[in-house]
């Protein structure tokens, strides 16, 4: 009887060994790191307590890099999420071509990151890029420089960034609504509902807990984001390019900074606002749910 009680946590060792060394010890890691000042694996490390974190709450880019963080969060919830919910209530119905359309918006997310980001620099390239020539033909003098204006680049980088996740979000979508049982829309339409009501009183409330899943996906992701932002954001200023993981990055591994301490404090600040906002959807869902199991 005591073999197979423990029976199961044996099967978890493996699992918790490869979780505990790859995400929960380079966590600790970090958090050990970011009371320290070392400039790197040549310098000693020497004790510095919460100074580095008394610096960060001064540094003006870290402000910066964080409120676009919160932008791109907010614009994934209000923009990339229900543009997703809404395709994929558009391709749950039978239309033409929807297996060629599900393929086609699910592309761009199994893209490698570099192709894309060539792919949107030549869309943005101001002399003669295919955004360029399209305004271009109704205003030929037409000129801008997309990427390399402060104040604009994020948005057009952000508009990459629905392009690429949007299909995912919608798959996740697809996939709650094939969960949604058939006989729920045959009774609304023996009923005499119309596909408007049927989408705002049956799939929307039963597409809840896909929505907070999504979500928790979008704000992870938005806060974490690194690869894009860094690629198509090159030679702007520090206020008009950097995000919280492209500014950690600089700070820790490019030529003239090297400030290990420093940068896992900044990493440490960014896990922990990613808990503050993922905790309470999480906490939401864990009730809904137990909610709906204690229904009768």
């Amino acid at each position: 009887m005591h073999t197979r009680k423990y029976t199961p946590w044996l099967f978890l060792v493996p699992a918790l060994l490869v979780y505990g060394l790859f995400v929960l010890w380079p966590i600790a890691r970090s958090f050990q790191m970011s009371l320290f000042h070392w400039d790197g694996p040549m310098s000693a490390p020497a004790f510095y307590g919460l100074r580095n974190y008394s610096e960060l709450l001064h540094d003006k880019v870290f402000w910066f890099s964080l409120w676009h963080n919160l932008l791109l969060l907010v614009g994934s919830l209000a923009i990339q999420l229900p543009l997703a919910a809404f395709l994929a209530i558009l391709l749950h119905y039978p239309t033409w071509g929807r297996t060629v359309f599900r393929t086609a918006f699910f592309a761009p997310m199994i893209m490698p990151t570099v192709a894309i980001a060539i792919l949107w620099q030549y869309i943005y390239e101001p002399g003669n890029g295919l955004l360029t020539s399209l305004i271009q033909l109704v205003k030929p003098d037409f000129e801008f420089a997309w990427l390399a204006t402060p104040g604009w680049s994020l948005l057009w980088i952000f508009v990459t960034i629905c392009w690429q996740y949007t299909g995912f979000h919608t798959v996740l979508f697809m996939a709650g609504l094939s969960g949604i049982p058939n006989d729920y829309f045959e009774a609304a339409r023996i009923d005499g509902a119309s596909e408007w009501q049927i989408c705002w009183h049956i799939i929307l409330p039963l597409l809840k807990p896909t929505a907070i899943v999504s979500a928790t996906l979008s704000i992870v992701g938005s806060l974490k984001y690194f690869d894009l932002v860094y690629m198509m954001s090159g030679g702007l200023p520090a206020e008009s390019r950097e995000v919280l993981a492209t500014y950690i990055y600089r700070l820790a591994f490019d030529q003239g900074q090297g400030r290990f301490g420093y940068g896992s404090s900044a990493a440490v600040l960014l896990f922990l606002t990613a808990l503050l906002v993922v905790i309470p959807l999480q906490r939401h869902r864990l009730r809904s749910g137990l909610k709906e199991e204690n229904e009768p």
